[in-house]
């Protein structure tokens, strides 16, 4: 193996790439090697709960296991003494080692474990399969959608507007406060999502708000008063925009669908928009 040069310290920002250290590089001595993993001892000072970020589908199993480490971070033992409890899920826990999710409905929680003097837990959501309709009907005042990413107390809460259940986002104080909220697992591909929208106006500045498909847009932006479909809002050059007037306090229906073409291509339709009063899916600042 050649020697290798040292490196500096990388760091990205949203325009170039920087790196701190000497500029001409230096030959250094010695291999990089492979080294065995370091030999736990002692009494245990962490338990790991593992798989962690869970998306599931309705029925679908999954094996728990409980990792214990000592002081120092290495790894101890695997424990299936560990007894499982869920917060917030629907299924059950067998012979403490597997995790069913059901459920007639989306939910996210917690799966916990427990072994002796040490509680820790991991996230789950169970997702079912399209189509989806979310009236937010079933939800009382103050609550928030279980899991829908990003949708978190103090955040999104379910309100009652003009007598009908919405989705609502706090009036953050800054426009970097922006949110984005994910509510399907990642591989969905081929689908519409549509949604009734509305804004308000807070401090002479008018919401942004839309819904995304696969990772592309559809936006409507206040203050310029235009449409957007973006296939990634930092990427301009394939961005299309529409000069489009509307108004605060109305509501507004959203349709996008993306479909993955043969060639490896994607395209994507929006539909025209028009004022509609009348039930909603999304509420955003």
């Amino acid at each position: 193996m050649p020697p290798f040069h040292a490196a500096g310290i990388f760091f990205v920002s949203s325009d170039a790439v920087y790196a701190i250290g000497p500029k001409t590089a230096k030959n250094v001595t010695g291999f990089a090697l492979d080294a065995p993993a370091e030999k736990g001892e002692g009494t245990p000072a962490f338990l790991q709960v593992e798989p962690t970020e869970l998306v599931l589908k309705p029925g679908q199993a999954v094996k728990l296991h409980a990792r214990l480490f000592d002081a120092k971070g290495r790894f101890l033992r695997e424990d299936s003494t560990a007894t499982w409890s869920l917060q917030g899920l629907k299924g059950t826990v067998s012979d403490g080692l597997v995790y069913r999710g059901v459920g007639s409905r989306r939910t996210g929680g917690t799966h916990q474990g427990h072994l002796g003097r040490f509680v820790r837990e991991a996230r789950a959501r169970v997702v079912h399969p399209l189509p989806w309709t979310e009236t937010f009907d079933s939800y009382a005042d103050g609550a928030v959608p279980p899991g829908w990413v990003n949708a978190v107390a103090g955040k999104f809460t379910v309100a009652t507007l003009d007598g009908q259940k919405v989705l609502q986002k706090a009036p953050d104080n800054t426009i970097f406060k922006r949110t984005r909220t994910f509510i399907g697992p990642v591989d969905w591909s081929n689908y519409t999502f549509e949604a009734d929208v509305r804004g308000t106006t807070r401090r002479r500045q008018m919401t942004d708000l839309g819904i995304t498909v696969q990772r592309y847009s559809l936006v409507l932006y206040g203050n310029s008063q235009q449409l957007k479909l973006e296939p990634w809002e930092p990427e301009t050059q394939r961005t299309t925009a529409v000069p489009f007037a509307w108004k605060a306090d109305t509501w507004y229906h959203l349709k996008l669908r993306v479909e993955n073409t043969a060639d490896g291509k994607v395209e994507s339709a929006r539909q025209s928009l028009a004022d509609r009063r009348g039930r909603t899916s999304a509420v955003g600042d």
